[in-house]
């Protein structure tokens, strides 16, 4: 499992240990079209000057170390910050794992009624989905997604 990053610019860090001045150039030209010197991406690391990366830009390193170690530092950064807002947020609302286990059996099956309803022949799209399907479908992939990274910080995944 990928180390946790725990700010943007220890990502950006990573980064350049893996890819290198040369590599964090092309992996932005070649996914983004910019031509930004090593450099600025390099000042972004560093919390005390004034220049932020782009999301497409960060996006565009993770592309690149995936595809030279597979790892995904800037991903990981995103993700420990999400994580420690996430806790700092349900501190008060603190689930026991045998609770998580119990929503986690409900949303399972209510994705499973979701996309059943929809893939159904008298559903309005029959076996295709409309876009309120797809909607409805995405919605019940959120919330599944949501109680599996509760029950990963409970598990302390994270």
């Amino acid at each position: 499992m990928p180390r946790k990053i725990p700010s943007i610019e220890q990502g950006i860090a990573e980064a350049f240990k893996v890819l290198k001045d040369i590599g964090i150039e092309e992996a932005i030209k070649k996914n983004t079209g910019k031509n930004k010197s090593a450099s600025f991406y390099r000042s972004c690391s560093n919390p005390d000057e004034v220049n932020n990366i782009d999301h497409i830009d960060a996006v565009a390193i993770d592309y690149e170390c995936l595809e030279v170690d597979g790892s995904t530092p800037m991903l990981s950064a995103h993700e420990a910050l999400i994580t420690k807002h996430l806790e700092k947020i349900n501190q008060s609302k603190s689930s026991s794992i045998n609770t998580l286990m119990n929503d986690l059996g409900r949303i399972i099956g209510d994705f499973q009624s979701t996309i059943h309803g929809a893939q159904a022949q008298d559903s309005p799209g029959g076996q295709n989905f409309t876009a309120a399907e797809k909607i409805q479908v995405n919605k019940a992939i959120r919330k599944l997604e949501t109680i599996l990274l509760h029950l990963k910080i409970a598990v302390g995944d994270h």
